[in-house]
């Protein structure tokens, strides 16, 4: 059931993150359930944009609705996630050893999520980069063709 404070619009955005994710309750063994509400996700995707939209070189006023690259923002809301999983999990990790030397650590999952995270924030940063610059050279020429208007189709660069 959608959240009551996601906007309908922003529904389908929350729903395809939520499946890249694989953030359900049949695949999350241990929970039995979904690990993040649909509101956490908007709030992510929100956060994304909002990284996005201030980022140099050119400050944009991107909506979700209107957002050129969906995978950009998708990479950009799952290091949202993976930020704030991580400061969840930082906070409540319990780690107790057995005098058998047993060793059980509740709730680690920061361990896991800053390897993803690594990998992706460097991916994210140029994609968001190209976007930004490319457009900036779309409004500088306006309909004077520039060699770098390559730099527009950054889904090449994240896959």
């Amino acid at each position: 059931m959608a959240d009551p404070f996601v906007p309908v619009e922003s529904q389908t955005k929350v729903d395809r993150l939520r499946r890249f994710l694989g953030d359900d309750a049949t695949l999350n063994k241990l929970l039995q359930d979904r690990e993040s509400t649909d509101l956490f996700l908007y709030e992510c995707i929100e956060d994304a944009l909002d990284e996005v939209n201030i980022a140099p070189p050119v400050i944009t006023f991107y909506t979700i609705a209107d957002f050129p690259h969906w995978s950009i923002l998708k990479l950009g809301a799952i290091l949202q996630v993976l930020t704030g999983k991580g400061i969840l999990s930082s906070r409540n990790t319990l780690t107790y050893n057995d005098t058998g030397g047993v060793t059980i650590q509740d709730y680690d999952t920061y361990g896991r999520y800053i390897n993803y995270f690594n990998v992706l924030i460097t991916k994210y940063r140029l994609a968001v980069q190209a976007m930004k610059v490319s457009a900036n050279i779309d409004s500088a020429y306006g309909s004077v063709p520039s060699e770098y208007s390559f730099l527009a189709d950054t889904e090449e660069l994240i896959y």
